[in-house]
């Protein structure tokens, strides 16, 4: 693969980020499970799950995904961190290979696992909540990016408390 790249172990300290800044807790508790800097927004998604697989959200969804990455990165790698599974990294300037089934290899919809897409100064990302269903966005620049490049997904979803 030429773009998505598997993180180095040095590169894996990504992870002190999540759990010691981020008090990331991977438990069923979702008000306790980790903390945002401000500013964020947190989606429940939770009605995509029982509706069925609808194509068109999801591809929606990456497309809208793109365009953030693309004003998060400054032109630098983004992080795809995947809770206890592989974890790569990857730019918005180099096609996007998927895997054998056509999906990114850590889809940004997530499916009862926790996922992380953070820009490379960690001050901006995604916390893809597989398991409450929930889409949650930090930092200055992701809250302009989701502005102005609204997924038809978080239009169509609830606000978190």
């Amino acid at each position: 693969m030429k773009n998505w790249k598997l993180l180095s172990d040095s590169e894996m300290q990504v992870w002190d980020f999540i759990y010691n800044k981020l008090d990331f807790k991977p438990t069923m508790d979702k008000e306790n499970l980790i903390i945002l800097p401000a500013p964020s927004q947190c989606f429940d998604i939770s009605q995509f799950y029982n509706e069925g697989f609808n194509e068109y959200l999801y591809d929606d969804l990456h497309k809208s995904s793109m365009s953030w990455f693309e004003t998060i990165s400054e032109g630098k790698r983004i992080y795809a961190l995947n809770w206890q599974h592989d974890c790569y990294s990857f730019t918005t300037k180099l096609p996007f290979e998927k895997n054998e089934f056509g999906e990114w290899l850590i889809s940004i919809f997530p499916n009862g696992d926790y996922i992380f897409f953070l820009s490379s100064d960690l001050n901006n990302g995604v916390f893809a909540d597989g398991i409450n269903c929930r889409l949650s966005f930090f930092g200055k620049t992701m809250m302009k990016a989701i502005k102005l490049n609204v997924a038809k997904i978080v239009v169509k979803s609830k606000a978190c408390h």
